[in-house]
């Protein structure tokens, strides 16, 4: 699917119309508990969600510089140094959509949806709620996942994804299906999703992905 720059802010506006109640929603509790992304809580997640909005490139650059050239750590920062309260993480969430998306060289267009969607499921799991992602733009961002710039491109080899979900589907090999969501995260690296999957292929999804994490 070949994506222009207003197919995607409407995609990135749906998806983000989505998330907000849910973060609304949030008591304290809510707001601490962890996210998907190991060693993040909910707040922390959605602080980087922000990041590519609010961070110019002569600061991204001083603070890649400050954490050693190495993004992990750069964005470890920015996420868990944020001092503002969650009411202001949600207004800030919010006001992103008069702001602009500030992608990396060579980045895809449909970068800002990836970003979203990816991380919401980053969200909604941990907290119990069902993903409002859409498949579609799930499938957009399993695209991205499965491109040239695969998070976990050990984990594509011999398996043959397809979303039971909506029109998509990468590779050849061991079958591995389940909601577009699901795949998502599974693909990003979370092992959260697994149990959503069937297939032959399930079992050495697994065992990849929990040698990646130790």
């Amino acid at each position: 699917m070949t994506m222009t720059r207003d197919d995607v802010e409407l995609r990135v506006r749906r998806e983000r119309d989505r998330l907000l109640p849910v973060l609304e929603g949030l008591d304290a509790d809510g707001w601490r508990t962890p996210s998907l992304c190991a060693g993040w809580t909910v707040r922390d997640l959605v602080v980087h969600l922000l990041m590519p909005y609010e961070l110019s490139v002569p600061r991204f650059l001083a603070l890649m510089v400050r954490s050693g050239l190495r993004f992990d750590r750069a964005a470890d920062r920015w996420a868990r140094r944020d001092p503002r309260s969650p009411a202001q993480v949600v207004a800030a969430l919010r006001d992103t959509e008069h702001l602009r998306f500030e992608a990396g060289p060579g980045a895809p267009a449909e970068a800002p949806l990836s970003h979203l969607v990816i991380h919401a499921q980053d969200v909604y799991r941990p907290l119990g709620v069902p993903s409002p992602t859409d498949p579609e733009d799930a499938g957009i961002a399993l695209g991205q996942l499965t491109g040239r710039r695969a998070l976990a491109p050990g984990l594509l080899d011999g398996l043959a994804f397809t979303a039971t979900d909506t029109d998509w589907r990468h590779g050849s090999g061991l079958p591995v299906s389940g909601p577009a969501t699901a795949l998502l995260s599974t693909l990003a690296g979370r092992p959260a999703a697994l149990d959503d999957l069937t297939g032959e292929g399930v079992p050495e999804a697994r065992a990849r992905l929990r040698s990646a994490a130790t």
